[in-house]
């Protein structure tokens, strides 16, 4: 048998837990986008497109399973589904390495490990085939035309 534990420390630990998930909900989640966004103190959320926005979903930083299929619907709203070669790191086409086309390696694994942990049928399928994609895009690099 295990020796017994510091009850009154894990209870701390896990209040302490339960604030810092109430207030990276409060700060950053938005319930209408599906979507945890960057704050600035001065400008309010960002709302831009980036994969990272679904960081706390692969970080385990929800409660509720349902915030997994509101990620996929925020994926599909901002119609980065539709690109084969993996989700785009932004949607501003700057012209810099960490804009839009380029999709970056553990960014994808990022979205589909926080996707992955959705017990629907159609997030499972997503993500499936985004993990496909990527996987066949880095097969693929030397014959895709260079990003415009």
């Amino acid at each position: 048998m295990p020796p017994p534990g510091n009850d009154s420390q894990a209870e701390r630990y896990r209040n302490l837990q339960a604030q810092r998930l109430a207030t990276l909900n409060a700060l950053l989640w938005d319930e209408q986008k599906g979507a945890w966004f960057d704050y600035d103190t001065e400008k309010g959320k960002n709302l831009e497109f980036y994969p990272s926005n679904l960081a706390p979903l692969w970080a385990g930083c929800f409660s509720d399973p349902a915030t997994v299929d509101k990620a996929l619907k925020y994926l599909e709203d901002s119609q980065v589904l539709t690109y084969q070669h993996g989700i785009p790191t932004s949607l501003r086409n700057t012209g810099q390495q960490w804009d839009f086309p380029n999709a970056w390696a553990p960014l994808q694994d990022l979205v589909i490990r926080g996707l992955a942990k959705s017990s629907s049928p159609r997030t499972k399928e997503v993500t499936f085939q985004l993990a496909q994609n990527w996987i066949r895009t880095n097969f693929d690099v030397p014959h895709l035309p260079p990003p415009v």
